[in-house]
């Protein structure tokens, strides 16, 4: 049966566009929209609906681009002017608005903000409860031991969304009856994996889970681990030299990690330098490979630590748990 939980995250979102613009999704059929992911707005384009395949006219415009502004800036884009050197904005409930347009940069090439804002992309942050039961059981060992573990995939295949649940059955004692909860440390440094409003999870993210929100990755890998005492510390899209280097200062501490990263196989991770280096320290004992074949958080592939496929049963999605 439709899940109205989507339909309503799509419904508030709506309100942030202009009459004209939120008009064409209100008319929608309900099933149709509960599958929207995106909403994109590209000036002097039409709208498009990510999810139903769904282009529709009017026209965007400039002013309609400049009302989406002011809606998820609440009139004030010179309070997060800084934030917007980074390409988007975080609401609340975890939803993103990616932003592109003008490019402004200080004397040493550094992006400082974007102006003259030319395309709007605003991503539907939703929580889907047993996302993860696809991976669940190759995340601990015989010894009851939490596999560090990276969730693998290009974008928009679920890996957010099934990192969010892993940590909700961790920190709700959730994953193994023999496991128990254990102290989970997320480092949500987008607002994506728990949509932390006022520094309060919106998402169920487990009862022993601790958030730091805002934080950049690295640095809160290394907070969490020193201030939190977690069993598990988890993070979204790792792949720089640094976050690599925490990701092993955190198994050398006895500590599971668990993070997503974007790529398409092993062997996109292989032909990076970074995260070459973290599959040849063997500090990842699971690599999940998902893609949208079936839907998104199709698990396609599980390998351990040696590169060898784990036996499992058919692909299974995140599409087909939401109903």
């Amino acid at each position: 049966m439709p899940d109205p939980t989507a339909s309503r995250d799509v419904a508030g979102v709506a309100k942030l566009l202009p009459q004209v613009l939120r008009s064409i999704i209100e008319e929608l059929e309900p099933n149709a929209v509960r599958h929207i992911e995106e909403i994109r707005l590209r000036a002097l384009r039409p709208l498009e609906l990510v999810g139903i395949r769904h282009y529709q006219n009017p026209i965007v415009t400039v002013e309609h681009l400049r009302h989406v502004m002011s809606a998820v800036t609440g009139s004030s884009y010179y309070a997060v002017e800084s934030q917007l050197r980074y390409g988007y904005l975080t609401l609340p409930g975890g939803h993103r608005v990616g932003i592109a347009g003008r490019a402004v940069v200080d004397e040493h090439d550094h992006m400082v903000t974007i102006r003259d804002i030319a395309s709007v992309n605003i991503r539907i942050a939703r929580q889907i409860v047993q996302s993860a039961s696809g991976v669940a059981p190759f995340l601990m060992d015989e010894w009851e031991q939490l596999h560090s573990t990276l969730i693998v995939g290009p974008p928009m295949c679920g890996k957010t969304t099934i990192l969010r649940d892993v940590a909700r059955l961790i920190g709700n004692g959730e994953l193994h009856p023999r496991l128990g909860s254990r102290a989970v440390s997320i480092v949500d440094e987008r607002s994506e994996i728990a949509a932390c409003y006022q520094g309060i999870p919106q998402f169920d993210v487990g009862r022993s889970t601790d958030v730091l929100d805002g934080c950049p990755k690295v640095q809160g890998m290394y907070l969490m681990l020193r201030a939190m005492a977690p069993h598990v510390v988890m993070t979204d899209e790792i792949g720089s030299v640094a976050d690599v280097k925490a990701v092993l200062d955190i198994a050398r501490a006895g500590i599971s990690f668990i993070g997503t990263v974007h790529a398409k196989s092993l062997e996109d991770l292989r032909q990076r330098p970074a995260l070459r280096t973290l599959l040849t320290h063997g500090a990842i004992d699971r690599f999940v490979i998902l893609s949208r074949r079936c839907g998104p958080g199709t698990v396609e592939h599980v390998y351990d630590r040696h590169f060898r496929e784990v036996k499992r049963s058919g692909p299974e999605s995140v599409a087909n748990r939401r109903s």
